[in-house]
Order: structure tokens, then C-alpha cells, then sequence
């Protein structure tokens, strides 16, 4: 009998306790062995009120210039990179990260970085970084949701990015 009860116990235990989050997303554990490779944006789109905007991205480009960028997601130790490439209204530009994920409590979780230097350490000396909700994650697609302003307007830059590889090379 005692063992019956182990076994529905077990049972329960397991069945109640997962890897997926309330948006459908694999839990932040599980997620940064997904993220592991090298990725690309391959599409940006605005969500809010309509009509145009301008968005710089974490303090370095135009969100258009973030398409096509090149990320990169070592998830053992929480170091990467990511490139923008060179167009008629971009400068090119390498930058490493060091990025985790931090669970607000609501059951969503988000990617959060900060710059570093080749060593690893914080550039900014106040240590502060940047935060975006994870939307979707699998293996081979992510979906992330930066918040940002125009004008005072709060609106939402939506980055969808696509596995190129597993290989990473910082």
C-alpha cells in the first residue's frame, strides 16, 4: 500500500511541476541551453499607437539597423555578442554582453544584458543594462519584446530572430 501511495505521489510531482512558462516559452533554465549558437534578427516590427517612430536600441543604433544582426549566446557562462553590420544609415559595430535571464515573478520571464569588455567586466561604471521580455523561445526561433519611447509615446520594438548555427565564436 505504502508503495502505492509513493508512486501517486511521484506521480503527482511530476506531473504538476514542467518546463513551460504561462506564454508557452521553455522555463529560463532550459532556455539558455536553447539559446546556445549563433543567431540572426530577421524581422523588427513596432507594436503601439500608429504612426512612425524611431527607436534607438540599448543606446547604440536605430532599431533598423538591427536587422540582420548577428547574435551570439554562450549560455555556460553568460557571455556573447552581438554585431550590427554597415548600411547608408548604420555604423558598424561589435559588442560583447554578458547576459542571463531574470523571472519578474508574473510567470514570464525576461533577457536582460550589460556590456562588457574583453575580460568580461561591466563598461558602464553605474553597472547598469538592458531588459526585454521574452515572448517566444525554441530551438530554432525567438521572439523579443524591447519597450522603448518616441517623442514620450511608449511603444514596442518586436525582434524576431532565427537560429543560424550552434556554433559560437566571440
Amino acid at each position: 500500500m505504502k508503495k502505492i501511495i509513493y508512486v501517486a505521489l511521484a506521480f503527482l510531482i511530476f506531473s504538476c511541476s514542467g518546463t513551460k512558462s504561462e506564454t508557452g516559452t521553455a522555463s529560463p533554465k532550459s532556455s539558455k541551453k536553447l539559446l546556445k549558437g549563433t543567431w540572426e534578427v530577421t524581422n523588427i516590427k513596432f507594436v503601439g499607437d500608429k504612426g512612425l517612430y524611431k527607436a534607438n536600441l540599448f543606446d547604440i543604433a536605430d532599431s533598423a539597423c538591427f536587422n540582420g544582426s548577428e547574435w551570439v549566446f554562450i549560455p555556460n557562462n553568460g557571455s556573447g555578442k552581438f554585431t550590427v553590420n554597415s548600411s547608408a544609415h548604420c555604423e558598424a559595430s561589435t559588442n560583447r554582453i554578458h547576459w542571463s535571464f531574470y523571472e519578474p515573478g508574473d510567470g514570464t520571464y525576461q533577457f536582460q544584458f550589460k556590456f562588457v569588455d574583453e575580460k568580461n567586466k561591466p563598461i558602464d561604471a553605474a553597472n547598469r543594462g538592458y531588459r526585454s521580455n521574452i515572448d517566444q523561445l525554441d530551438a530554432n526561433n525567438m521572439t523579443m519584446r524591447v519597450a522603448t519611447t518616441y517623442e514620450g509615446n511608449p511603444f514596442d520594438v518586436i525582434m524576431t530572430f532565427t537560429k543560424v548555427s550552434e556554433d559560437f565564436a566571440l
